[in-house]
């Protein structure tokens, strides 16, 4: 009997071995030799236990691998919900900065404002006095004028 290849499936793995067989067996009188068989049997144990062993091995390391690539993801989501969480408290401080901001320069120009606005009254209330003070001038020279006029012509 010729065995070219055996399949050998092993679901932990996920995946199929496939060993490359090119064994003869010599035959006795009930059918094979059963030392060659046992022999072969034991051979095939050892090349599949070592090809088990180095694919658990990669799985091992590509399993540490995934595990390290996780930590890092969860480690950079949470960085970036940190700083998406500090930008936007930033733009809430920034926007209640301004707005405080905002309502001094309001308040500001409003006081400057009445100030103005009372300047403005006092120089009309001034200049009200200056027009009165410069009509009792203008009457008192009128005045002034008459009485030297009388003179003058009392005088001639």
């Amino acid at each position: 009997m010729d065995i070219k290849y055996c399949k050998i499936e092993k679901e932990d793995l996920g995946g199929v071995i496939y060993m490359e067989l090119d064994k003869k067996f010599g035959s006795e009188m009930f059918g094979y030799s059963k030392a060659e068989v046992d022999d072969y049997i034991k051979e095939l144990k050892s090349e599949y236990e070592t090809k088990l062993q180095v694919e658990r091995s990669d799985s091992n390391r590509l399993s540490n691998e995934l595990t390290i690539v996780k930590k890092k993801i969860e480690r950079y989501e949470t960085d970036y919900i940190q700083r998406q969480e500090k930008v936007a408290n930033a733009l809430i401080t920034a926007e209640d900065q301004s707005k405080r901001i905002i309502e001094a320069a309001r308040a500001e120009a409003n006081e400057e404002r009445e100030r103005i606005e009372h300047l403005i009254e006092l120089e009309k209330e001034k200049l009200i006095d200056m027009k009165k003070e410069v009509v009792d001038l203008k009457e008192k020279a009128n005045r002034i004028m008459e009485k030297f006029s009388k003179e003058i012509d009392d005088i001639l």
